[in-house]
């Protein structure tokens, strides 16, 4: 778990340095001087975050978990698009 920092009043975040690495982020190592992000606030205290590579951002629907998700409520709603009870 990571701590919410105080940085010139913007809260700020870590991230692992090992996550990085497995991403291809890191050059030689070490993080890039110039590494853009996008923090996007999805909902109440639910942020996502883009690292841009190469001037392109990624898309959030491209990834494992929001196609879990998509997937998860499509299996929950009936015919109709209907959310189905738990009975």
């Amino acid at each position: 778990m990571q701590t919410l920092q105080n940085k010139s009043g913007s809260g700020i975040v870590t991230l692992p340095k090992a996550d990085l690495d497995r991403d291809e982020v890191l050059d030689d190592g070490e993080i890039p001087a110039e590494q853009n992000l996008v923090v996007d606030r999805l909902g109440r205290r639910v942020y996502l975050v883009r690292l841009v590579d190469d001037g392109h951002i990624p898309n959030p629907e491209e990834t494992e978990v929001v196609e879990r998700l998509a997937a998860q409520r499509l299996m929950q709603q009936d015919a109709f698009g209907r959310m189905g009870n738990a009975d």
